[in-house]
Formats: structure tokens, C-alpha cells, sequence
């Protein structure tokens, strides 16, 4: 049981890397702004968690040239439902690595399904625009 957990541990994590890169690549062409730049800012955790804060909670960005799509809304939705499992296994599980890795597979499905939710009930365009 605790190697398909860690086995689907690394498989999440290496596919959020996946993730981020495209979501970095198309929140730069989105925004004009450098590729690198935002990968740096994104896969680091208070990056992810001021980009999240400020684009979804305070809805407080400038806008986009192109809105994203659903795939970049799927790839947001999945880097954001690691980083909302990690923290959320942080707080839940006991302080054990056996027990986080255990667990944490059946809280990133959770956390995918509310990131999902967050990402599509608001548009990553500008504040006026509709969802695409």
C-alpha cells in the first residue's frame, strides 16, 4: 500500500512540474512577460500563493491579452490542488512522512476538485470578461 501511494506521490508531483511549465509558458504569452520568470515564481510556494490570492481570491490582476482555455484552466486547477493538498495534509496528518505519503494521493483528488471549482468559477482574464 505505501509503494502505490509513493508511486502515485511522485507521479502527481512530477506532473505538476508538467503543469507548471505550461502554465507558466501561457501565463507570460498571456501577459507579455518573461517565460522563466513566471515558472521561477509559480513552482515556488509563496509564489503560487500570492498568484492564487491575487488572481483568485482578490480577483486583482491586470488583464490578459488572450483568456486561457481549458486546458490552462485544468493545468492551474492541478498545481494549485498539489500545493492546497500539501498544506491541508500538513495540518491533518500527524508529523509521520509514512502517513503524509499515504494520504496525500486521496487529498490532491479532493483538492483538484475544489482548485477546479476556484479556477473555472471565475474568468483568468480580466475582471469583465466571461469564462471561456
Amino acid at each position: 500500500m505505501l509503494g502505490a501511494a509513493l508511486t502515485l506521490t511522485v507521479i502527481i508531483l512530477v506532473g505538476n512540474l508538467v503543469a507548471l511549465g505550461y502554465w507558466a509558458q501561457a501565463e507570460a504569452s498571456a501577459r507579455d512577460g518573461s517565460t522563466l520568470w513566471t515558472f521561477i515564481m509559480l513552482s515556488s510556494g509563496y509564489g503560487l500563493v500570492y498568484y492564487v490570492w491575487v488572481r483568485y481570491i482578490r480577483n486583482n490582476w491586470e488583464a490578459r491579452t488572450q483568456p486561457a482555455d481549458r486546458r490552462e484552466r485544468l493545468v492551474t486547477a492541478y498545481s494549485v490542488a498539489v500545493l492546497l493538498a500539501f498544506v491541508v495534509g500538513a495540518f491533518l496528518t500527524p508529523p509521520d512522512p509514512f502517513t503524509q505519503v499515504l494520504t496525500f494521493p486521496a487529498l490532491f483528488v479532493g483538492s483538484f476538485v475544489l482548485s477546479f471549482l476556484l479556477v473555472s468559477r471565475d474568468s483568468v482574464g480580466s475582471a469583465g470578461d466571461p469564462a471561456a
